[in-house]
């Protein structure tokens, strides 16, 4: 019930957060770099992420740490973490929580920002944010560039900011990071991705025969 709960807050409210003594722009170099990654992802036919993700919460000093896998095909995608399953066919999203034997069924808004939407996370800073390449970071040896994204109208944002770190020769996203107003950060780190695998569609629409008998549908569209 815990990790549902941080899982549902996760998806909904984030922090108002502000870099009063900097002047934030559309950074050029970062812009660059984002590009760069959004051409290549944009390449794949499909693509299949491992991933572990961990939750912080600052003021409890609680941390938890999952495992994860994301299926992506055009504007599809599945999500598997432990006890939820996130999937979409590009319109619908569903939500199952295993331990309460139910589905949620939403329909989001085109504006979406969720870092759980794998569909949107490789653009997500093409439209209404800022961007700056504030440095790089030695990672297993391996320099990656550190951007942080900034909304542009920070009262209409879930998020106050996200720090992307990026392997350069890679064009790939080796981290996300985000934060959140009572003070649980959630950051994402990439394992293993594997380009143009072959997904079958139903991965991404709801078969009732794979859950419980007496499956609750919530019906939120």
């Amino acid at each position: 019930m815990k990790r549902i709960t941080i899982i549902i807050i996760f998806l909904s409210v984030f922090i108002s957060y502000s870099y009063a003594q900097i002047e934030l722009s559309k950074d050029p170099e970062a812009k660059k770099i984002l590009d760069a990654v959004s051409a290549k992802t944009k390449s794949f036919k499909s693509l299949r992420i491992k991933f572990n993700y961990t939750i912080e919460n600052k003021q409890t000093e609680e941390k938890d740490n999952f495992k994860g896998y994301a299926f992506l095909s055009g504007k599809k995608y599945k999500i598997i973490i432990p006890g939820i399953e996130i999937f979409s066919d590009g319109i619908t999203v569903w939500t199952y929580m295993k331990d309460a034997e139910e589905i949620t069924i939403t329909e989001p808004g085109p504006n979406d920002e969720s870092i759980f939407n794998p569909a949107k996370l490789f653009t997500i800073y093409e439209t209404g944010y800022k961007y700056l390449l504030i440095g790089q970071e030695k990672i297993d040896n391996i320099l990656h560039d550190v951007i942080d994204l900034f909304p542009e109208l920070e009262e209409n944002s879930p998020y106050s900011k996200i720090r992307l770190k990026i392997n350069p020769g890679k064009d790939q996203i080796y981290s996300i990071e985000t934060f959140s107003k009572n003070g649980i950060n959630y950051t994402i780190n990439v394992v293993e991705y594997k380009p143009d695998v072959k997904i079958t569609e139903k991965l991404f629409t709801l078969d009732k025969s794979r859950y419980p008998e007496d499956l609750e549908i919530v019906d939120l569209r």
